[in-house]
């Protein structure tokens, strides 16, 4: 999924080969780095987003623990970019550190502060160093959105990047790690970052802000969020794992999500789901990123790495199926794109979540792109999901297929 993203993220973004700040195309050298820490507002907090501090300060979800300069590539001319820790809520119930990235156009912001477009990427691996902000890997639109005045803040997620293991596609550590990124923009000084937000991802990130849809108005209630967009979300996970489970090639995102269970439930147990020869090997997730991953198992096929499919394996199951968006109401609207030939996030796959989301009363449009990928469909939709976002903004009424 990361290298179709990332190709997905060159057609769709405008990147310039220069480090981006405010209202300049080159940063001036001239300038020492405390002053270019003050332009962006870091001067107050510490520069160092690669180490956790143990204790973590004291604080609350979204509150900025550590804040740099971002520069390079990924930074558009014109714009503002910023590596930072922020604490969020972590699948214990405690306060962890997750990193991200913020991006905030130049020049000043309205009085009402910007809309922020808290956007969640889709599988990348396990391993900290697979994490987003620290592979430069670009946020598909980035550009567009920028230029369309929005704040854009990208979450790693929890425990990728930081301490922990990283616990890949279980929706509620997803869902908060992305509605407090969102909360960290708005502590951004120089960002004009509002509470007015729309949710956006793709593939494990259409997951994740599925799960934020439905935390928001308990967990984030200070925030307005304005709808959810999900690019071929990994959203019917019993159906993917079912489909992807016989596949060898897929058996990286198999043993990555098996393992981050493990991980995440005290009672799961790998004996019960992994052959020992998978067991002794299964350690290379926390070390590579996905195409890693999948490497190392490619040497047999699926049947000498799997005792029995976790879906037939009680409380597996049970964990899988907790995981699936749907179990509670999206008070905003949400747009679900779709490609046709989705060999990864199988249309019949998302047709169903889409009918669980409309069965729980949600406000749904949903696309479908005939011909496209897995990562072609966020290309294929880019300009229709930059004007739903500016509908949402401008508080237009939303279409919805779900059926009365």
């Amino acid at each position: 999924m990361r290298t179709a993203v990332r190709a997905l993220a060159m057609a769709m973004a405008v990147v310039v080969l220069a480090g981006g700040c405010a209202g300049d195309d080159q940063q001036d050298e001239s300038r020492s780095e405390a002053e270019v820490e003050a332009e962006v507002g870091v001067g107050a907090l510490p520069t160092d987003v690669r180490t956790v501090p143990e204790p973590l300060p004291e604080g609350e979800p979204g509150d900025l623990i550590a804040l740099a300069p971002r520069t390079g590539p990924d930074v558009p001319a014109g714009a503002q970019g910023w590596d930072l820790l922020y604490r969020s809520e972590g699948v214990d119930g405690q306060a962890v550190a997750v990193s991200g990235r913020v991006y905030a156009p130049g020049g000043p912001s309205p009085a009402e502060g910007r809309p922020v477009v808290s956007w969640a990427h889709g599988t990348v691996g396990v391993a900290d160093a697979c994490a987003p902000s620290r592979t430069g890997d670009q946020v598909p639109g980035l550009a567009e959105l920028l230029g369309a005045g929005y704040v854009v803040a990208a979450t790693d997620y929890e425990g990728l990047g930081t301490p922990g293991t990283h616990p890949y596609l279980v929706g509620d550590s997803e869902g908060r790690s992305v509605l407090d990124a969102a909360r960290a923009a708005r502590r951004i000084d120089g960002a004009g970052a509002g509470n007015r937000v729309v949710a956006a991802g793709h593939s494990q990130g259409g997951h994740a802000v599925l799960f934020a849809g439905m935390l928001a108005d308990d967990y984030a209630p200070e925030l307005e969020l304005l709808g959810v967009v999900a690019s071929a979300p990994a959203a019917e996970l019993t159906t993917l794992l079912r489909s992807a489970v016989p596949i060898s090639l897929a058996f990286g995102l198999v043993a990555s999500a098996i393992y981050a269970y493990d991980q995440t439930y005290d009672e799961l147990v790998l004996e019960d789901v992994l052959t020992p020869a998978a067991i002794e090997r299964i350690g290379v997730v926390e070390e590579v990123c996905l195409q890693g991953v999948t490497d190392a198992f490619s040497d047999q096929l699926t049947s000498a790495w799997l005792v029995d499919n976790p879906l037939d394996v009680e409380p597996w199951a049970a964990r899988v199926a907790e995981n699936e968006p749907g179990s509670a109401e999206i008070s905003a609207p949400v747009l679900v794109v779709q490609g046709t030939v989705d060999f990864v996030v199988f249309a019949s796959s998302t047709d169903t979540a889409v009918e669980r989301l409309c069965d729980g009363g949600n406000t749904v449009d949903y696309r479908r792109y005939p011909g496209a990928g897995h990562g072609e469909v966020l290309a294929e939709a880019g300009s229709e999901i930059l004007a739903w976002i500016a509908e949402r903004v401008a508080g237009d009424d939303a279409v919805s297929a779900c059926v009365a």
